[in-house]
């Protein structure tokens, strides 16, 4: 049985503070092939790794990130929040966090703010493009991103088209299944129509990662790396 691809969902946010350089790291440790990150920009353009609209629950700041400067938000304390041992962990630039990752970690980089084309650009400079890809919940964003930069692999939500036809009609390249809808049927469907599965569970329950497992889902979008990658060894041993 040939292991999944684990994408570590914001880093590994159990072990760091998600969406940051330590997190990023602790996810290159567990063995993960991709890393899950969130971007937006700040008032001045500046692309930055944030998933929430708002900087007050991940940092000592208050504000919307799009309504601070860059310098303000290289100030702000990223890490205190998850831990003493993190304080002084810094919101990262886009480009430092695609820098930590070129040659070392796959990127899957869901657009919450920001345009495709210049995501698109600064993963292309770094040689990047052939193991991204991206999706927003947002879309408007979704077809930009389709119209604007095809080169850059997407990704749909099986729960946004509805069947595996209408992802390859959109011209998905990876299609992503949730706990309620994650089938056998389909995602066998979706293999062999050539897109890439994928599943999200941001949960604990070894059930729902054995039914990922006997499903063949190739590539799991977690934050529990740890429990997935044991029920995946108990269920490759012989009975």
């Amino acid at each position: 049985m040939k292991q999944a691809l684990v994408v570590c969902h914001r880093g590994a946010s159990l072990q760091a503070p998600e969406n940051t350089l330590a997190s990023l790291e602790r996810a290159i440790e567990l063995g993960a092939g991709a890393v899950e990150l969130d971007v937006r920009p700040s008032r001045d353009g500046v692309l930055y790794v944030m998933h929430d609209a708002t900087v007050n629950r991940t940092t000592n700041g208050t504000g919307r990130i799009s309504e601070l400067d860059s310098d303000d938000i290289d100030k702000l304390d990223a890490g205190s929040w998850f831990g003493p041992e993190f304080a002084g962990e810094r919101v990262p630039r886009l480009d430092s966090f695609l820098d930590a990752c070129k040659g070392r970690i796959a990127t899957y980089v869901e657009i919450k703010e920001g345009d495709p084309a210049q995501i698109r650009d600064m993963l292309a400079v770094r040689g990047m493009l052939g193991d991204a890809w991206t999706f927003s919940f947002d879309q408007s964003i979704r077809a930009e991103a389709r119209a604007k930069v095809p080169d850059l692999r997407r990704m749909v939500l099986y729960s946004h088209v509805g069947s595996v036809d209408r992802a390859v009609a959109q011209d998905a390249q990876l299609l992503e299944f949730h706990e309620d809808n994650l089938e056998p049927e389909a995602v066998a469907a979706a293999k062999r129509a050539g897109l890439i599965t994928q599943m999200f569970y941001g949960g604990h329950d070894r059930e729902v990662f054995a039914k990922a497992v006997e499903c063949g889902v190739e590539q799991m979008n977690i934050d529990d790396v740890s429990l997935f990658r044991s029920v995946e060894k108990e269920m490759a041993m012989p009975a």
